[in-house]
């Protein structure tokens, strides 16, 4: 995730620059090589991002 100045793709709610309700989680947005495992870095993108879209949709319970 790096600015749009930057040549990045998403912001830091994993939205898309210049596209509306759109949402990316997944290794892509990573902005450097990964220094670890893939898998652990994958699980925590997809926990984040369901932090994200619950907020987003007003979900509390999660």
């Amino acid at each position: 995730m790096k600015p749009r100045a930057e040549q990045g793709v998403v912001d830091a709610r994993l939205n898309v620059y210049g596209v509306t309700n759109l949402k990316v989680a997944d290794m892509s947005i990573v902005p450097k090589n990964v220094g670890t495992n893939t898998y652990s870095t994958a699980l925590l993108i997809g926990e984040k991002a369901v932090m994200i879209i619950a907020e987003d949709l007003g979900i509390n319970s999660v």
